[in-house]
């Protein structure tokens, strides 16, 4: 696992550097803001693209190593994939942090996290909540990852 701990590691620090210095939105308030307001942006930021990797990530090394993995890590792995679209279910199909983050920028609360593709394209979302294809795609994307999360445990018990 310490493959799985570099790679999440090198992509928070990746994706939050250039997200950070690209993101029209940090540029325009971050001057205003006070040491705690930064310090909870910085935290956002990182937080999230920590828990994308996990959520998203995850999966595949998980089927990779699949003979060495403890069950307890697929356990709290289906956990972490289950809880995700209850949060966002009882948040007005809104991550709570997402929105938190929002604000601090100043901006329209339907902003959607900016994921990989849209740090690299420089674009922004807000699709967020919407049922656009951008959470149709994530949505669909956890009922898989949970219906083979749920194979694999099984597989785990069975044996």
């Amino acid at each position: 696992m310490n493959t799985y701990l570099i790679f999440l590691i090198v992509f928070t620090i990746f994706t939050s550097l250039i997200d950070f210095y690209t993101n029209k939105f940090y540029k325009k308030v971050w001057y205003k803001k006070s040491l705690k307001e930064k310090i909870l942006l910085i935290f956002y930021l990182l937080f999230h693209n920590v828990l994308y990797y996990c959520i998203y990530f995850t999966l595949f090394f998980a089927i990779y190593y699949f003979k060495t993995i403890k069950l307890k890590h697929l356990l709290s792995y289906l956990i972490l994939l289950i809880i995700i679209p209850i949060h966002w279910k009882t948040n007005d199909n809104k991550c709570w942090f997402t929105v938190q983050q929002n604000k601090l920028l100043e901006i329209n609360e339907s902003y959607g996290f900016r994921d990989p593709y849209l740090i690299l394209t420089n674009g922004h979302s807000m699709t967020s909540g919407t049922g656009g294809l951008r959470d149709k795609l994530y949505y669909n994307y956890l009922i898989g990852a949970i219906i083979a999360t749920s194979i694999m445990i099984f597989m785990k018990i069975s044996k």
